[in-house]
């Protein structure tokens, strides 16, 4: 068969509406993203099991989720991502299709450097530290002080064309150029952006200045039923101390961030043109997770709001039918499985990801399809019209008709008439979670924490900030 070369783009932090192919209330401009989707399909209800940068790395190359590996959280130093390399979709590609594969950019994995199945890495912030010091910006990747997670606005203290964002866009093309023309090619372009600091370079920090940026939404659930753990993430994060210029100039700095990684990608586009490559290339484009952006109060992920597990899942090229939306519930694990059918292979067995090329063809319906998740503290399942969401501490239970109620405004768990939608969500939830003999359910029930907080405590804490700029070939962990 003629195997297709691959293209897989994510993005860290990107959620689903802020696409502009996706007519949200975020007015941000994606015009490459909008064309890919515009010939092949966009995902309305794609999700992350769990919207947490590492597991999402790992179940990208695997089709696992979090709750089968048993890390449904970031992977503390010195523990090892759980990714049998043997079997990882790069050395699959490889071993069984003669694919040449090389990951550029935000890897994420533990130890650093190992490859985990590619034959050659390009990794930031290790390789792009170093590449800044060879050109006299050492030490300015975070230049201005800002930490990985803090969400107040800055502007990135070097020139545009010495981003890493612009950077993934220069290795990629030098890998186009570079590749074995007698191979199909499999290459992963991992971005940080637009994951905090908000810190898009001039000029993109004033592209927005004069777009209405809309406001922060806030459910009917925000004053009187209150998760303990947004509660906590408000005091250590200090979110309460963003006043409304703030928040909108972040959400403008973020939406720039988007655009200027949308931009970039044209010039990579345009090279797979002039190379005579794109129409044989299949291009997948979505998130590891996405950014909660002071909605309901919070930043970040982790949870199981829309604006943090909704992803923008883009498919486009050879047998990508152009279907242009699809409304079936999906989830990042089935990328890799539908890119192994695509390639002409067998997906893994027993595993939460699927090939989603059935679907798009028309051969199987998705229709009765319930996916589940796990993450620290809270789990979720949805059939892509309800989602139930489950917090420990607490007990504390969301419904939401996510169909017709897509920022998650009216918790519907205390209504009786969506009793049965509630009930049915979360028996699934209780059956996926017990598969696993994970810990959030005890004797066939999801347990409850006391959601008692010591607001003193968390106060005095801050894990978002400070962690300064790196240099020499240092990774996330440091040395």
């Amino acid at each position: 068969m003629n195997r297709p070369n691959i293209v897989f783009i994510v993005l860290d932090q990107w959620r689903g509406d802020c696409l502009g192919a996706a007519q949200s209330r975020h007015p941000v401009m994606t015009p490459h993203f909008n064309q890919l989707a515009a010939e092949g399909v966009r995902f309305r209800r794609a999700y992350a099991d769990c919207p947490v940068c590492m597991p999402q790395r790992v179940t990208m190359l695997t089709g696992q989720g979090a709750s089968r590996f048993g890390m449904p959280h970031n992977f503390a130093q010195g523990v090892r991502t759980p990714i049998n390399v043997e079997t990882s979709l790069p050395r699959r590609l490889t071993r069984e299709a003669g694919y040449q594969t090389k990951a550029i950019g935000k890897m994420h994995f533990q130890p650093d450097r190992a490859r985990f199945g590619f034959e050659h890495i390009t990794l930031h912030p290790d390789d792009y530290v170093n590449w800044l010091e060879d050109r006299g910006y050492g030490g300015m990747y975070r230049g201005h002080g800002l930490g990985g997670n803090e969400v107040y606005p800055a502007v990135y203290p070097i020139p545009e064309q010495y981003t890493h964002s612009a950077w993934v866009i220069d290795e990629s093309i030098r890998f186009l150029g570079q590749r074995d023309p007698d191979n199909p090619f499999f290459l992963w372009m991992i971005f940080e952006a637009p994951h905090s600091p908000f810190d898009p370079p001039q000029p993109y920090d004033r592209l927005y200045d004069q777009f209405s940026i809309p406001d922060p939404v806030y459910g009917d659930w925000y004053e009187t039923d209150y998760p303990a753990i947004f509660r906590e993430r408000r005091l250590t994060h200090k979110y309460d101390q963003l006043n409304a210029d703030m928040l909108r100039a972040a959400r403008r700095h973020y939406y720039a961030q988007i655009t200027h990684i949308d931009y970039q990608l044209g010039r990579f586009l345009g090279e797979l043109r002039t190379r005579g490559l794109y129409d044989d290339t299949l291009i997948v484009a979505t998130a590891d997770h996405g950014e909660c952006l002071g909605d309901h109060g919070i930043f970040a992920k982790s949870v199981y709001l829309e604006s943090s597990a909704c992803v923008p899942l883009i498919m486009r090229g050879p047998a990508i039918p152009a279907v242009v939306e699809s409304n079936a519930p999906v989830l990042t694990a089935d990328i890799p499985a539908t890119l192994l059918d695509a390639a002409g292979l067998d997906p893994w067995p027993d595993v939460e990801g699927i090939s989603l090329l059935p679907h798009l063809r028309n051969e199987t319906a998705l229709d009765d399809r319930i996916i589940c998740g796990e993450s620290i503290g809270t789990a979720f399942a949805t059939d892509g019209q309800y989602k139930y969401i489950y917090f420990t501490k607490g007990g504390r239970e969301q419904l939401f008709e996510v169909a017709n109620d897509p920022d998650d405004l009216h918790n519907l768990a205390a209504d009786p008439a969506y009793r049965p939608q509630l009930n049915h969500l979360k028996s699934r939830l209780i059956e996926y979670l017990s598969s696993f003999e994970r810990p959030m359910v005890r004797d066939g029930a999801l347990v409850v924490e006391d959601e008692h907080i010591d607001e003193t405590q968390l106060r005095s804490r801050n894990p978002a900030a400070w962690r300064g700029p790196l240099r020499w070939g240092q990774g996330y962990g440091g040395t």
